[in-house]
């Protein structure tokens, strides 16, 4: 199949295209404006939710409250574990250990900071919930972190054997063709297993591992910032589509006709909901300089405030490794926080996990986000002049999007 198949150039579609780069056009230009805190409010957001998307993918079911328990390591992440899914806290470090190697720098300290914050027992390891057809079936724990890791260097490996395409629809129509292509990231298919029961042989149909697609979605940004494309190398949760997966393995014309519209959709959401987490996270930064200015000049109170409301709700033992302070200290913080409203706290298993509070503060944040935010005079206006060029690169490339990009022939 050529490249240019991928292409949204029907006119129909082409609103479509559009939104999809204008969305990742905004996400760029946005991360290049806001402030230290915000960025990093936003990059441990982004962090927590690979984890989360990467287990869910997996096949894992749980609640948010669930997710910060066993990252605390107070519980299992699911009562009812998948046939086939990999271990979860070696799926984490995994995760963890790689993104210590990004080229983004803000990324790459967090990853490692939170790889030692890691608290969550071995659960499921080596356990007989895990298919006989999987690869991690009745794994000891090296052998699990080693079916992992390869995965990982799988999708390295991929990704490195992809062309820089200057189109990002197109790239990520090359990323599908590939992964679709590929035996460990295809959509795989049920299989028939034998059973024995006594006497009694029986064939049932058991659901294949899922899509490891996590890998790369982990790892797309890298691609894009090599390919000049973004100014981070940010991780994409949700950007792989396993329907277009499918349509890449299908003979029927009308599964790849629908290919463009899954791939333009899917950038356009993955790209806007970032977006909304960048503003989510401004908002946040504005609400966190509210702290007791005494307070803020004489301990890491801001610190601990942006773990939590990035993160979510954290144990003392995982604070004091990612704050780098003593019991003591923590205790003075969360006492001083929690005199002004500023904390709250639940117990699981006899631990107190805590979580910021910012409702006392919530009438402050009622105006516009672009009346009192970082996103204003100097900056608001290099962000306009930055929106207009790409809108005006976007409208250049409209009158041409019937036609291949030269650029993106291999």
């Amino acid at each position: 199949m050529a490249p240019s198949d991928y292409r949204l150039s029907h006119a129909p579609h082409r609103d479509l295209e559009a939104e999809a780069l204008l969305a990742l056009g905004r996400l760029d230009g946005t991360l290049g404006t806001v402030g230290l805190t915000t960025l990093r409010l936003f990059t441990i957001r982004l962090l927590r939710d690979l984890l989360v998307a990467a287990l869910r993918q997996e096949g894992y079911m749980f609640t948010d409250q669930r997710f910060n328990a066993w990252f605390a390591g107070l519980t299992t992440l699911s009562d009812h574990p998948p046939h086939s899914g990999r271990p979860p806290r070696v799926l984490c470090e995994a995760i963890l250990i790689e993104l210590r190697h990004s080229s983004w720098d803000l990324l790459a300290a967090l990853a490692s900071r939170f790889q030692v914050a890691l608290l969550a027992p071995n659960d499921y390891l080596a356990s007989d919930h895990v298919g006989s057809n999987h690869p991690g079936s009745g794994l000891a724990a090296e052998t699990a972190h080693q079916d992992t890791h390869a995965l990982v260097t799988a999708a390295r490996g991929l990704l490195g054997g992809l062309p820089p395409f200057s189109h990002p629809l197109t790239a990520l129509a090359h990323l599908h063709r590939a992964a679709g292509a590929n035996v460990q990231f295809a959509p795989p298919e049920r299989a028939p297993e034998p059973i024995t029961m006594g006497s009694i042989r029986l064939t049932v149909e058991r659901a294949a591992a899922p899509s490891p697609r996590w890998a790369l979605e982990m790892l797309w940004g890298e691609h894009w910032y090599a390919a000049k494309l973004l100014a981070h190398a940010l991780p994409f949760p949700g950007l792989i589509r396993l329907d277009a997966l499918r349509a890449g393995q299908s003979t029927d014309p009308g599964d790849l006709d629908e290919t463009p519209t899954i791939l333009a959709t899917a950038l356009r959401d993955v790209a806007q909901g970032l977006c909304g987490d960048l503003i989510e996270a401004e908002r946040l930064a504005r609400r966190l300089k509210d702290t007791p200015p005494g307070k803020r000049r004489t301990s890491r109170a801001p610190a601990l405030l942006e773990l939590l409301s990035g993160f979510g709700p954290l144990r003392s033992a995982q604070l004091e490794t990612l704050l780098g302070v003593t019991r003591i200290g923590l205790r003075t913080m969360l006492g001083a926080l929690d005199a002004v409203g500023m904390i709250n706290r639940t117990t699981l298993a006899g631990v107190h996990l805590y979580a910021v509070n910012l409702d006392a503060r919530a009438a402050d944040d009622a105006s516009d986000l672009t009346a009192n935010s970082s996103l204003s005079s100097a900056a608001l206006g290099e962000f306009d002049a930055a929106m207009a060029d790409i809108d005006a690169l976007l409208a250049r490339k409209g009158i041409n999007l019937d036609e291949a990009d030269e650029d993106s022939e291999p």
